[in-house]
């Protein structure tokens, strides 16, 4: 299970200023973690989700909205490449 961290925490390990984790945060870009606080909590596996964002805004210049955008359907095609890889295995386990 993930950790929750705070927005400063995960600001510090990604090199970015906390104002852009908690905007990033309150436009539904990242996951967050419901909290009784007035700042979410982040789980610890968005440290790498704001990195490969990161690094889509520095090596193709889109914005953070775009880069949740490519994340996510980089994700889905992992996930049906999965699928379609166990589907295969059982089309040829039961031949």
């Amino acid at each position: 299970m993930d950790e929750p961290l705070t927005c400063d925490v995960v600001a510090e390990r990604i090199g970015a200023r906390r104002s852009l984790v908690v905007r990033l945060a309150r436009a539904g870009l990242i996951e967050t973690i419901a909290s009784e606080s007035s700042e979410p909590l982040l789980p610890s596996h968005v440290v790498v989700q704001l990195r490969r964002m990161q690094r889509l805004r520095r090596d193709l210049g889109v914005n953070f909205s775009g880069a949740a955008v490519i994340l996510d359907l980089v994700n889905r095609i992992e996930l049906l490449n999965r699928e379609l890889v166990e589907i295969r295995r059982r089309a040829l386990g039961d031949e």
